[in-house]
C-alpha cells in the first residue's frame, strides 16, 4: 500500500475476513527510516474504529518522529537493533553508527511508547560479540519483550557465503539474553526452518514463545508436559 486510504481499505477488508490485526512495515530510506508518519491517523482509526491490533516496525527515529508515531496509539513498536559498527556502515550503509539505535529506543520511551519490542538478528555480525552488544543495549531499557532472529542470507548477496548462524551461536546468544533482560525472550519468524533440535533447545533454555515451530517441536512440547498456547499474530504482540 502506498497511501493511507489504501491502508484503510485493506484494514476494513481484513476485518471483514475476521482479521485481528496487522504489522505495518516497509522499506527504509537512506537514513534507515520507514516512512510511516503519513499513516498515523489511519493506524489510530484501525485501532479505535475497527478494534484491531497494530504492530509498527518503526525503523530509525528522531525524537519528533517518535512522538508523532506514538500518537498513532499502536499496540507495539518493533525495532531492529544493530550494535556492530562495521555492519551499520558497510552492510546497512548508515553513517551514524551504533548510537542511532540507542537514540531511537530513547526517543520511543520518551514519547510514551508503552510496548517496545526490539529484534536482534543473530548472524548479521561476523562475530558473536556484535550480537551480544545489541543485547547489552536493549537490557538498559524497559522493553516489553525481545525477539531473536536468525540471519537468512539471500543468494547473490555478500552475506550468502556466511550462511545462517549455527546452533551453538544461536543458543549462546539466547542464554546471554535470558540472563541480561527482565522480559520475555521469544524466537521470531525469520530463521532457518526445519531445525527442530534447535527449537527444542530454545524451549528448554527458557524461550517464552516461538513463531511457527515445527510439528516435531510441538509434539515434543506436548509430550514433555508444556502447555501450548497458539496465537495467530506477530510474535511481538502475543506476550
Amino acid at each position: 500500500m502506498s497511501t493511507p486510504s489504501e491502508l484503510a481499505t485493506f484494514a476494513r477488508g481484513l476485518k471483514a475476513r475476521n482479521g485481528k490485526g496487522l504489522l505495518l512495515s516497509g522499506g527504509c530510506d537512506q537514513d534507515g527510516r520507514i516512512p510511516l508518519l503519513p499513516y498515523v491517523d489511519t493506524v489510530r482509526l484501525i485501532r479505535s474504529e475497527l478494534g484491531m491490533r497494530v504492530n509498527l516496525h518503526t525503523g530509525l527515529l528522531g525524537r519528533g518522529q517518535a512522538k508523532e508515531l506514538v500518537n498513532s496509539e499502536a499496540d507495539c513498536y518493533s525495532l531492529d537493533i544493530v550494535q556492530d559498527e562495521r555492519v551499520i556502515r558497510e552492510r546497512l550503509h548508515l553513517a551514524g553508527g551504533p548510537r542511532l539505535y540507542a537514540d531511537t529506543l530513547e526517543a520511543l520511551f520518551e514519547a510514551g511508547a508503552e510496548k517496545v519490542v526490539p529484534h536482534v538478528c543473530i548472524g548479521l555480525s561476523d562475530e558473536i560479540e556484535g550480537d551480544l552488544r545489541s543485547i547489552d543495549l536493549v537490557s538498559h531499557h524497559p522493553i516489553g519483550a525481545l525477539v531473536l532472529l536468525g540471519l537468512l542470507p539471500v543468494r547473490g548477496t555478500p552475506l550468502f557465503e556466511n550462511g545462517p548462524p549455527d546452533a551453538e551461536r544461536f543458543m549462546a546468544v539466547l542464554r546471554y539474553a535470558l540472563q541480561k533482560v527482565e522480559c520475555p525472550v521469544t524466537i521470531g519468524c525469520m530463521r532457518a526452518r526445519g531445525d527442530w533440535q534447535l527449537e527444542i533447545e530454545c524451549i528448554k533454555a527458557g524461550a517464552s514463545g516461538m513463531a511457527s515451530p515445527s510439528r516435531h517441536t510441538r509434539e515434543w512440547a506436548r509430550a514433555a508436559g508444556y502447555e501450548i498456547l497458539e496465537k495467530k499474530e506477530c510474535c511481538a504482540l502475543h506476550l
